[in-house]
């Protein structure tokens, strides 16, 4: 009699009809029966009150996740109605209703493996996010929330109890939350360092079962958009890998939720090629309930400029600068190149080189860049005070001085000649390493920042290479203006050079496979549409994941809300799905700082009344009208430190083509 009553109690609370109920307690039977384990019925009905046949865990979870009850209980037509889904190419309600989902990341101090993040936010902060006219919130997960190393597939209470809490504050706003596996066993994907993900089989295993547990929970809850997998995949060997465990996981999540959405993100890259194919790094799987995923930082120079984890970024920029050119390193490939004579083998003092200049003439040429470069080496070279000239047309401009005046007893004019001034393109110290990518064909060699300078304690050094080396720099590129001539100049001195040495300067242009933009609202409309037209081709609906600026470029005249701005207008011209990157940090934050929970003081205001006034929002934050932060100047910027080996961004062949990395913006 008391099992009996626990079952009709669980069929209201789960408000299922006593067929229904039957039905799934009818599987749970058989399977039981199969394990020899008959009596766990009564036992969950009668003595697991929080338990429901929609939503629970698994009443049994093998710990070597090899067996499974699966779950394909109905679900009430009620919920069913308020569960949203793909529909083509849209994401619709359960009235067949179109939804956008606007929103913001809440990254939950990922990063610092809290395995319950309680000072990020509290459910104040959902009605700051829908006072701005969201309402979507992508929620970073760590597997830490849910296990340990030490004790896999075991699944602690109190990550549970963290995920019920943030879907009862969410339901409070009319918030959704996307659930997004941020840092999966085996490491984070984003900057390519996760790859025990990819090559242990018990990683991937746990990664499996722990996405069809939170399924299995969730099931019946409409306030969870969907399952966002994984973030920013970065497979060691090639894209099947992510295409394989991506499917393997559907498939599972299926066997107990057959209704929410999955979100499935391109590749990042593939072991630090960071390049992408025709497809744009998408692939389809098989199940049609899915959402696909991209995340945008461009151009990248600006939007991590200074980042500490970032050294291949720009130490600052601007947005828009018509005089910038955007473009993808692996759109380009190499036209033309010319380089200046070689430094002296064995110690040589400071000395001017020059490449010959070189004229513009070939139409597919759009860009150009300069090199720093020392094969064979094998000592040090030392670069400074670089310099690059335009001249308006060919010969023009000659170092030729200007006849002396006449005086007024001469009475013929010897006509004046002409003389055009050489326009200065590029002039700068190099005081930084920051913005240089060093490479090396061979691997050996190193770059670094010199204290010893042509009059000054800066300049930049390469020594040791045994074979072809340079540093290039993806921020110095420019414009290549059809019939103008280019002549790159930079200081430069040898020490203990090889007699194979060949040290100098050198320009490369290059012929695009994309239009090159100057850096402003017409490059991203570019870029974001290239990736909606993968949606638009194979008919499914597309998620821009993550986008955002870092916190430098919001100083004044940086103009980091123009970028977020245009960014805005660009996604809502397209009505694309989106979430903002981050809510609460100082890198990338609306809300600065992760050490305290947020308030209004910490709010950056201008950010904030942007996205109300864009979105829409009621801008009526929970803690009453925000108040601009007495510090909102951005952290100073540290110095980049030297990259490694495996920050080295080119093609294969190394023909001085780089590849501007995609990376996440992880803190």
């Amino acid at each position: 009699m008391g099992a009996k009553r626990s079952a009709f109690g669980l069929a209201k609370r789960c408000k299922l009809s006593w067929a229904q109920l039957g039905s799934n307690c009818a599987a749970l039977y058989n399977y039981s029966m199969k394990r020899a384990v008959l009596g766990i019925l009564v036992l969950l009905l009668a003595g697991a009150p929080n338990l429901a046949c929609l939503g629970a865990p698994p009443p049994v979870t093998p710990l070597d996740g090899t067996d499974h009850l699966p779950n394909r209980t109905p679900l009430p037509s009620d919920v069913l109605a308020q569960m949203w889904r793909v529909d083509g190419t849209q994401i619709v309600d359960g009235a067949g209703k179109s939804q956008q989902m606007r929103g913001i990341a809440f990254g939950n101090d990922v990063w610092s493996h809290a395995a319950v993040p309680s000072a990020h936010h509290t459910g104040t902060d959902y009605g700051v996010v829908a006072s701005m006219g969201m309402n979507v919130v992508r929620f970073y997960l760590t597997y830490e929330t849910f296990e340990d190393d030490a004790a896999p597939f075991r699944y602690k209470e109190t990550g549970w109890a963290w995920i019920d809490q943030n879907i009862e504050w969410a339901k409070q706003h009319k918030i959704r939350l996307i659930l997004n596996l941020h840092h999966p066993q085996g490491g984070y994907q984003s900057l390519g360092k996760g790859g025990a993900l990819w090559d242990d089989a018990n990683n991937q295993k746990r990664f499996i079962e722990l996405w069809r547990a939170i399924a299995e929970r969730y099931r019946a809850e409409p306030t969870i958009a969907g399952y966002d997998l994984l973030n920013e995949p970065v497979p060691t060997s090639s894209m099947e890998q992510w295409k394989s465990l991506a499917e393997q996981t559907i498939a599972e999540i299926r066997q107990v939720d057959q209704h929410h959405m999955v979100f499935v993100e391109r590749v990042n890259g593939v072991r630090g090629d960071w390049s992408e194919n025709e497809e744009r790094n998408f692939f389809k799987v098989s199940d049609p309930n899915v959402v696909y995923e991209f995340h945008f930082y461009k151009p990248y120079h600006f939007t991590h400029q200074g980042a500490e984890w970032a050294p291949l970024a720009a130490r600052e920029g601007w947005y828009p600068d018509e005089n910038i050119p955007e473009v993808d390193g692996f759109q380009l490939s190499t036209v033309a190149t010319v380089e200046s004579e070689a430094l002296p083998v064995g110690d040589s003092d400071w000395t001017l080189l020059e490449t010959k200049a070189f004229l513009v003439n070939d139409p597919k040429i759009v860009v150009g860049k300069p090199f720093l470069a020392c094969d064979q080496g094998q000592g040090t070279a030392s670069f400074d005070t670089l310099s690059l000239g335009r001249c308006p047309k060919a010969g023009a401009c000659k170092a030729v001085e200007p006849p002396p005046a006449l005086t007024p007893k001469k009475k013929k004019q010897t006509p004046a000649v002409e003389v055009v001034v050489e326009d200065t393109q590029l002039e700068m110290d190099l005081d930084t390493l920051r913005g240089w990518y060093f490479w090396k064909q061979n691997g050996e060699g190193q770059a670094y920042f010199d204290l010893h300078g042509h009059g000054d304690s800066t300049a930049l050094s390469i020594t040791d290479t045994t074979g072809p080396a340079h540093l290039g720099a993806d921020p110095l590129r420019f414009f290549a203006k059809q019939g103008s001539e280019y002549t790159l100049r930079a200081l430069a001195k040898g020490q203990s050079l090889g007699p194979n040495a060949r040290c100098l300067i050198r320009l490369e242009f290059y012929a695009s496979q994309v239009p090159v933009q100057a850096r402003g609202k017409a490059y991203l409309e570019q870029e974001v549409a290239a990736y909606l037209a993968w949606g638009e081709k194979n008919q499914v609906p597309l998620f821009l994941g993550e986008f955002g600026t870092i916190r430098q470029s919001f100083l004044p005249g940086r103009g980091g809300l123009n970028w977020v701005s245009d960014m805005l207008d660009v996604l809502t011209s397209h009505r694309t799905h989106f979430t903002y990157h981050d809510y609460h940090e100082t890198p990338f934050g609306l809300i600065l700082g992760g050490d305290t929970l947020p308030n209004k003081y910490r709010l950056y205001l201008p950010l904030y009344e942007l996205f109300v006034s864009k979105l829409g929002g009621s801008g009526n934050s929970p803690w009453g009208k925000p108040e601009e932060p007495s510090t909102a100047t951005p952290a100073p910027e540290d110095e980049a430190p030297q990259e490694s080996e495996e920050d080295d961004e080119t093609d294969e062949d190394g023909g001085g083509q780089d590849v501007d990395e995609e990376l996440d913006v992880e803190e």
